[in-house]
């Protein structure tokens, strides 16, 4: 009986030490934000109506002083914002369609915008209601270089404009 309240206890000991030890470790956890932008530049050829477009531009993960600080301790990211603002436009025009995407080798998330008129400070909504997001934060966690492209049509040429995307993150480390 004396030995089996003994072994009870060991048992008692150990569980705590095991399961402490990870909360411990949560505890370690550094948690800070970090902030991508990429400007994209399109110049739309000077011809009449509906004439398309394409601009990209690449980002890199480590370009953050603060991911890569703890590169290879970080235990995820987390997307809280993605935005993209029209931030220089020659004139106005409509953006007729286009598709933004945010790409790696492996995974892609796509917005589609549809008639939306252009003007210095025309923000794009980039939400997660396709799960956007989620794939960004794969995209980042994948810690590999990846693009910002933009394909589409405006409602005419000879249009020059810059679309400012950010990507703003909550990036989890342990620096264990």
């Amino acid at each position: 009986m004396k030995n089996l309240k003994i072994l009870s206890l060991v048992v008692l000991l150990i569980g705590l030490l095991f399961g402490s030890c990870k909360k411990v470790e949560e505890a370690l956890d550094v948690t800070f934000d970090a902030t991508y932008d990429t400007d994209l530049n399109v110049d739309v050829p000077a011809v009449a109506r509906n004439v398309s477009f394409s601009a990209s531009s690449t980002i890199d993960p480590a370009s953050d002083p603060d991911v890569s600080k703890y590169w290879d301790k970080i235990k995820k990211f987390e997307v809280q914002e993605v935005t993209g603002v029209i931030t220089s436009i020659s004139k106005e025009v409509t953006l007729v369609s286009a598709d933004l995407t945010i790409a790696n080798d492996s995974r892609t998330a796509k917005w589609t915008f549809n008639n939306v008129p252009l003007t210095v400070g025309t923000k794009l909504t980039l939400d997660n209601s396709g799960g956007q997001w989620n794939t960004v934060d794969q995209i980042l966690q994948d810690k590999k270089v990846f693009t910002v492209r933009i394909n589409g049509e405006v409602s005419e040429g000879g249009v020059q404009f810059t679309i400012l995307v950010t990507i703003k993150t909550k990036v989890t480390a342990n620096p264990l």
